[in-house]
């Protein structure tokens, strides 16, 4: 009897996954969800497992491998057809270049990022969704993030500022407070831009997307932790400072001041802007060995001194020192509103 009812339970799960589940997923809109890999198997398994434990079914992942080295290819291989495996031949170095070769193999109706160290919660997709349906005008919804660090250190990324929703070109422009691992964007917008991810750049492709959305459409927010962003020595590195700083003049001189009406309408956030990356230039080139050029950068700020105690702090510890000392101050305010 216990054989001929577990047969029956058999029965019914086949006869869901044949014939229910592809009526659902044939009603519901397809997620996209964009994975580039370059040697990324240290903390693969625990990110696309996180995709896998979604309580939203119908996705896809467009599994994007820059020529990996290490045994990225093996775990990822090992998943079923929902995960779509694509390698380059060779690696490119600009991250802009990989995005779009993924997001031309994309199929669904939205599109969401998701890097090889980051991690989701069950329910991120369906939350989004939602939000999706009620309003056509949104083309982007991102959430709160818990960040963590290897030293067991987290936080939760607007637990004292939150984001403002609607249309938040401006304030983008001012500080890039879209974290990508809880980025969505819906892409029949994505559709009607000149070019999707910029192959120019290979640290802020998904903060120039972003930014090009938000000039043209609305922006919303679930504050709720929906995912987990992973700082660990590798993505805190003193090269990525020493580029990014670069990839914003690239971003200030090629979009926000070729355009006028981006450039008088929002010329307050734009210096703001302008301000932040000079910091990152100035110490960039400290650190290089380039006083003079540095202190070049400085010289219009000598009278802020918020502005010049950053920087100082920034030249005594490294940056990923000066990261984990901010996070040990949010961690010590908490501690504190709790007593």
């Amino acid at each position: 009897m216990q054989q001929i009812g577990g047969e029956k339970v058999a029965q019914q799960k086949y006869n869901y996954l044949t014939t229910q589940l592809p009526k659902y997923l044939n009603s519901v809109p397809k997620v996209s969800i964009i994975m580039n890999c370059f040697n990324g198997s240290k903390y693969l398994r625990e990110s696309i497992d996180s995709v896998y434990a979604q309580t939203y079914h119908n996705w896809e992942i467009i599994f994007w491998d820059n020529a990996s080295t290490d045994n990225s290819a093996e775990i990822a291989k090992n998943y079923d057809s929902r995960l779509r495996y694509f390698r380059s031949e060779r690696n490119y170095p600009l991250v802009g270049k990989v995005r779009n070769l993924a997001y031309k193999q994309a199929n669904g109706e939205y599109i969401a990022l998701l890097d090889v160290d980051d991690i989701w919660f069950p329910e991120k997709l369906e939350r989004q969704l939602s939000l999706f349906e009620k309003n056509v005008n949104i083309a982007l919804v991102f959430s709160n993030v818990i960040v963590f660090y290897e030293n067991g250190v987290e936080y939760e990324l607007y637990e004292y500022v939150k984001p403002r929703r609607g249309y938040v070109f401006g304030e983008l422009v001012r500080n890039n407070f879209i974290s990508t691992v809880s980025m969505m964007y819906r892409r029949s917008a994505l559709e009607c831009l000149d070019y999707v991810f910029d192959d120019e750049f290979t640290f802020i492709q998904d903060y120039d997307l972003s930014l090009r959305v938000a000039y043209r459409y609305e922006i919303d927010y679930i504050d709720e932790p929906l995912a987990k962003l992973r700082k660990h020595s590798e993505n805190l590195s003193e090269k990525i400072l020493f580029l990014l700083p670069q990839e914003n003049l690239k971003l200030l001189e090629k979009k926000l001041l070729s355009l006028n009406d981006i450039k008088y309408k929002f010329s307050e956030d734009i210096r703001y802007f302008k301000k932040q990356t000079d910091l990152f230039s100035a110490y960039a080139e400290w650190k290089k060995g380039y006083k003079k050029l540095s202190l070049k950068y400085l010289s219009p700020y000598l009278s802020d001194k918020k502005y010049l105690l950053i920087f100082l702090c920034i030249c005594l510890f490294s940056y990923s020192q000066y990261e984990n000392l901010k996070s040990k101050i949010k961690r010590m305010i908490k501690i504190i509103k709790c007593v």
